[in-house]
Formats: structure tokens, sequence, C-alpha cells
């Protein structure tokens, strides 16, 4: 695979128009159809009085397991049974598991068929009846509020007004630390100060028993593969750790297409029976578990290695910007990153800085994390 070609086309894809993309007029005309429904079931509906709250968090993986002791918070506030979680299905499983009552929202491909999806959807929602909605979420759907009918919506943004909601909870999504921005919207909802320290995630209660032994978890993708070493700088990570661990198996996990062909290639590169790909072979929790069970974990900017972080499982993440927000600080990780200088690029993974990060870097935090 020519990956400086890949590289290529990534780059004409970010240059294009939206207007020539095929896609666009059917979600204008998705758009439409929904807003137009919207603006008749607001006229005509009469919402239920209850004590449920709804909470939106609807990004990705690593935006939500990074809540954890928020939402037991926000659980203890409200009344568990009270606290209802809207997410994407994708992470739906793990707020089940953890007790919440959740409201999963599934993105269909075809716009149109998205539009009929999300009226019935938000049918259901509306009908539920919700004295106070929280968008929890650190950018890009706000709009989602504009489907629930409630006059109490309060939410993390940008700026200090929104449209959609009556509170404002204004923060700088360059510069403020992902758990900075939870401590900030509990001031606000229950006039109360938190530390980072009360607020860490911990999502350790999900598993009372162990299954998995002698592993070390290896993440080995990202929301981009901007966040992702080249196969030969990865693979090098995990020649050295075979060397010093060789008793220990190690597991690759990930999702998806791309992540499962970036395993095989790991694997062909390594050459070695300790090395097993779990991508895209067992479910969300499982993974989870894995992670849980094992020595420690390595991986990318990436939704596992907030699940590590969750459950304050030791862990090394290669970080591929300079960027702080999501930058956490704490005994029992070590995040590295490269000084940009000679970088081992293929010209379609990572950064400079994530690309020139050295095996003794790594050396180095196994040492001080004692693993």
């Amino acid at each position: 695979m020519n990956y400086r070609v890949l590289g290529g086309v990534r780059k004409l894809k970010e240059i294009k128009p939206n207007f020539l993309k095929s896609s666009y007029l059917k979600n204008r005309l998705a758009d439409f159809i929904f807003k137009r429904w919207l603006i008749k079931f607001k006229k005509s509906f009469n919402p239920t009085k209850t004590d449920r709250v709804l909470v939106i968090s609807m990004k990705a993986l690593g935006d939500n397991v990074v809540k954890a002791t928020t939402f037991k918070i926000m659980a203890e506030k409200y009344g568990k049974e009270n606290l209802y979680i809207m997410c994407r299905d994708k992470w739906s499983s793990v707020f089940q598991e953890l007790g919440y009552n959740v409201l999963e929202m599934k993105k269909l491909k075809n716009p149109l068929k998205n539009a009929k999806y999300k009226i019935e959807f938000f049918k259901k929602v509306n009908n539920l009846g919700f004295k106070e909605v929280i968008l929890f979420e650190f950018e890009g759907t706000e709009e989602v509020l504009e489907g629930i009918v409630c006059d109490n919506k309060i939410g993390i943004y940008n700026k200090k007004e929104n449209s959609y909601m009556q509170r404002v909870v204004e923060i700088d999504y360059d510069k403020t630390y992902i758990l900075d921005r939870q401590i900030y919207l509990l001031k606000e909802l229950f006039n109360e100060d938190f530390t980072r320290d009360e607020i860490r995630p911990d999502m350790r209660e999900l598993f009372h028993s162990k299954k998995y032994n002698d592993i070390i978890s290896i993440g080995i993708g990202a929301s981009s593969e901007r966040k992702t070493m080249p196969i030969k700088n990865m693979g090098d990570v995990l020649k050295m750790i075979l060397k010093k661990y060789p008793n220990e198996k190690i597991v690759l996990l990930g999702s998806g297409k791309k992540q499962e062909e970036y395993a095989r290639k790991l694997i062909d590169y390594c050459k070695s029976d300790k090395i097993e790909s779990f991508v895209g072979k067992v479910p969300l929790v499982e993974t989870i578990r894995l992670i849980n069970d094992s020595i420690f974990f390595l991986g990318y900017d990436s939704g596992l290695s907030n699940v590590a972080f969750a459950l304050r499982k030791k862990y090394i993440c290669l970080f591929w910007t300079d960027m702080t927000t999501w930058k956490h600080r704490f005994n029992d990780l070590r995040i590295i990153k490269g000084d940009g200088k000679n970088p081992i690029n293929d010209g379609y993974h990572g950064t400079d800085i994530l690309n020139s990060i050295k095996i003794e870097q790594i050396k180095t935090a196994l040492i001080e994390l004692k693993v």
C-alpha cells in the first residue's frame, strides 16, 4: 500500500467544497423534512411534568468515558432512576453496563432514512418528559437540543450565548483541560466546587473478577491516521515490548477495517506468535475488559487510551500534538511526545511530533511506571 498516495487523496478530500459532494443535496432535504416536522410537533405537544433529567453525550468513546465520575455525581444529585443519558448507539453498552438509563441514537447512512429515524427518536425522547436537559458535550452537537421540548436547557459552549440553551457554561475549547470543563459544569449545576482528583473518571466497578492473565494491551487506532504511527514505528515499539516482557502476550485492540489491516501489518512486521489481534473480533465491553485485565496499556490519543485512564490502569499514550486539552497529568500514566526532529514518516500516518518518539522514551516511561 502506497501511503503517500493515500495522503494525497486525503488532502484532496479535505479541500473539496461541500456543495460538490454527492450527499450535500440529500442532507439539505433531510434537514428540511425533519425541521418541518419539528415545527408542527412543537405546536401540538404538551410536555409531561417529571423529575427526569436528560444528559446528552453524543461524541466519541473517549469523550464519554472521561465523564464516568461526573455521571456518578449527577446520579447522586438527581437520583439514578431519574438520570437518562443520550449517546450514540456505538457506546450505549458501556453506560448500560454501568446501570444507567440510556437513549441510544443511531445515525443512518442514508440522509432521508435518517430523517425519518430522527422523527421517531425525538418523539420517544419528548414523550418521556424532562425537567432539565444538560448538553454534556465539548463541541459540535448543540443542535441536538433543537429536537427536545424543555424550558431548562444548560450546556457547555465556547460562547456566552446559544439559541438552543437557556444557560451556557462558557469555555475555550482550545485551552480548557477536559476535566476542568466538567468542573465548571458541575459548579453551574450544583453550586459546588470539585477538584480534578475528585472527578477523575473511575469505571473499575465494571468488572468484579479477572478473565485474562499475563497480557499487555495495545490500542492501535484513533479517530484519524494523523494520530497513529507508521507500521515500522509501532512495530519497533512492539518488538521492544516483546523483548522486555518475554512471558507476556500482546493483544491488539481497536475496531474497523482500517485498524484490522493495520493489525495484520503489525503482526507481519513483528513475526511473533506472542501477538494476537482482537480488532473487530470482540464487543466494546470485552475490549474494555481486556484493558482492565492487562498489566499495562499502550496506545495513541484515542478512546481506548481514555478507557485505560478511566479504569485507573497504568498506561502510556503516544501523543501527536502540542495541544494540552486532552493531556492528563496524573502519576500512574505517561504521555510521550517526540521533539519533531528526524521523524520516520510514511506520508500518511502520524505527525512529526508523534513519528519522532524514540524507543528509549518508552523504555524510560515503563521504568517510571514500575511495570
